[in-house]
């Protein structure tokens, strides 16, 4: 249990100001001040021998004197824990610790919900606690804390690195039900470094958790997440999908699914003002010499956004396309049975479109006898939910009704079409069937 005192308060007779035991009789100025001087020694002593400072969030530590790095570290954790403890008092919270990282669900395969919009801690604060609260917020953006902070989180130790990913993401939690979201959301817009630092991070081995942790934080906003795509979080997270070490990976596509789904309607534009890049930079991770989990939370990903009414535009972009629908099909014929019924939720958005162009359309029709039968070896092999056996014998029913359109002429500019650049070819005879080793 926390002693409770207002910023600004009379202190004990005789007290010193230290962040760490006398934080309840700070003032947020104070506070924030000693958060700002720690930050600063640690910069310091990055070039204090022959060493040059640094604003990289993953750049090599410096040859600083270990005690005098130690000690500057130490008092950044002193300052972090001060203020993490003045946040939880104002916020009647018992801690504002993030929540377990979604990756650890997703890498067993588990579909990941993105992080919900922004919701109150608390429905009861106080005007006194509000005002506080504000205070303390205003200060450590005068300070410049979280760019500081994110600026030399290389060089902090373990410990002070969750406490600065602590207090930034309590930052972003807090800022609404405080009332400080404008002035937070427009410090974090006018410091684009700041979205550069976390997505080089994001690919470090030191600091990757926390700044994966962090740009999840982001998502709670829809101007943070604009901003986040604007400087190219999405393909930064697509290629560090694909990277060698198993938990960058993971907190990778656990960033990129929240970034993509926790504000649909800011994605959904992103993805219509970039469609052809996106989905070529998407469709790599399903290449058969992909990871199997990269390759699965890709399919599952790229499912949800398809499915989803937000992403009409793109979706009916995405089903007219006949190289799409060629890399589906060579999902149907994935040797996992999981990347098949994982592809099958993509592939019946192209049987059910009721508007198919013509190329489409013949594909599916030259292509149906072989499709039936492969469509037919699903049944019974999932148990997601009960409605997976209803979408198949729709689809079926569907693919059994489908007309080939009439034959146009010249045909060769349809025809000349091939696979996407890179995919297998689901072994087009060019006409559009597959061939016999389907």
């Amino acid at each position: 249990t926390f002693f409770r005192g207002r910023a600004g308060g009379d202190a004990p007779a005789g007290s010193v100001a230290d962040p760490a035991s006398d934080a309840p009789y700070l003032t947020a100025d104070a506070l924030c001040g000693a958060l700002a001087d720690a930050v600063a020694r640690v910069q310091a002593t990055s070039s204090h021998v022959g060493g040059t400072q640094t604003s990289s969030a993953c750049g090599p530590r410096s040859a600083a004197p270990e005690e005098v790095q130690d000690s500057a570290t130490e008092a950044v954790q002193r300052s972090l824990g001060a203020v993490l403890r003045r946040l939880e008092e104002v916020l009647n919270v018992a801690s504002l610790s993030p929540p377990r990282s979604p990756s650890y669900a997703s890498r067993a395969g588990t579909p990941v919900k993105p992080t919900t919009p922004v919701t109150p801690m608390s429905d009861a604060l106080s005007e006194d606690d509000k005002r506080e609260g504000c205070a303390l917020v205003a200060g450590l953006l005068s300070v410049d804390a979280p760019a500081q902070l994110l600026g030399c989180l290389h060089l902090l130790c373990f410990e002070s690195r969750k406490d600065a990913m602590r207090l930034f993401s309590a930052l972003l939690r807090s800022a609404l039900p405080l009332g400080a979201d404008a002035i937070l959301v427009d410090y974090l817009r006018s410091h684009p470094r700041i979205f550069e630092l976390l997505l080089e991070g994001s690919g470090h081995p030191e600091v990757f958790t926390h700044c994966a942790h962090m740009i999840r934080a982001c998502t709670r906003y829809p101007q943070l997440v604009e901003a986040l795509l604007r400087e190219g979080a999405a393909r930064r997270l697509m290629d560090l999908a694909s990277h060698q070490s198993f938990d960058i990976s993971s907190e990778a596509f656990s960033s990129l699914r929240e970034l993509m789904l926790a504000q649909r309607p800011v994605s959904a534009q992103y993805m219509t003002d970039n469609f052809a890049e996106f989905f070529a930079q998407c469709h790599t991770l399903l290449q058969p010499d992909m990871d199997y989990v990269a390759r699965r939370q890709a399919l599952r990903l790229l499912g949800d956004m398809l499915l989803d009414r937000t992403f009409m535009g793109s979706m009916l972009a995405y089903v007219s396309n006949e190289q799409f629908l060629q890399i589906h099909m060579n999902l149907l014929r994935d040797s996992s049975k999981t990347i098949q019924l994982d592809a099958f939720h993509v592939f019946k958005i192209f049987v059910a479109n009721p508007q198919k162009p013509a190329r489409v359309l013949a594909i599916l029709c030259k292509n149906r006898e072989r499709l039936l039968k492969l469509l037919g070896s699903l049944s019974g092999k999932s148990d997601r939910n009960a409605s997976f056996e209803e979408d198949l014998r729709t689809v079926i029913t569907v693919l059994k009704a489908l007309e080939a359109p009439a034959p146009r002429r010249p045909p060769a500019a349809a025809a000349a079409a091939g696979p996407a650049e890179g995919l297998r070819s689901p072994a087009l005879d060019g006409s559009g069937e597959v061939g016999p080793n389907a």
